[in-house]
């Protein structure tokens, strides 16, 4: 019976552990692309619409933005965003910041706050908010 009680909250500080890796990770991708880039002002120049999901009820319309730039040696790159946005999130012709390696330019990515950070700030909340329930929970277990 006791090993029962101690099942959800280890599988609590699990589930933790993993999102808190997650979270680093994600963080340390965003960091290495930030030190391994060079920055540009980019301008939507067309949001393709994509059906994403399923065919039927389940699909939504979602857009890809397109951008294009110019690299610090005066070259234009247009690339087509893989981040998928609301129709009204990017207007054609507004200005984004971009990153992009000197050696693929035309791998840019849009380098918005939410495309850098957010992921890694979603796991570490999500993993602290289960750390400290899943370590009150066993707290709680072990008193018992």
């Amino acid at each position: 019976m006791k090993i029962i009680e101690y099942f959800v909250p280890l599988v609590l500080l699990t589930i933790s552990a993993l999102l808190l890796a997650k979270g680093w990770s994600s963080f340390e991708q965003s960091q290495t692309l930030v030190a391994e880039t060079e920055p540009a002002q980019g301008t939507i120049v067309a949001m393709k619409p994509y059906l994403g999901g399923r065919i039927g009820k389940g699909g939504s319309l979602i857009y890809l933005p397109k951008v294009r730039f110019t690299t610090s040696k005066g070259q234009t790159i247009t690339f087509q965003s893989h981040e998928s946005r609301r129709a009204d999130h990017f207007k054609k012709g507004q200005q984004v910041p971009v990153r992009y390696r000197p050696e693929a330019p035309q791998e840019a990515v849009i380098a918005t706050f939410s495309h850098l950070w957010a992921l890694p700030i979603i796991y570490a909340v999500g993993g602290l908010l289960l750390l400290l329930f899943g370590g009150w929970f066993l707290r709680r277990t072990m008193r018992a």
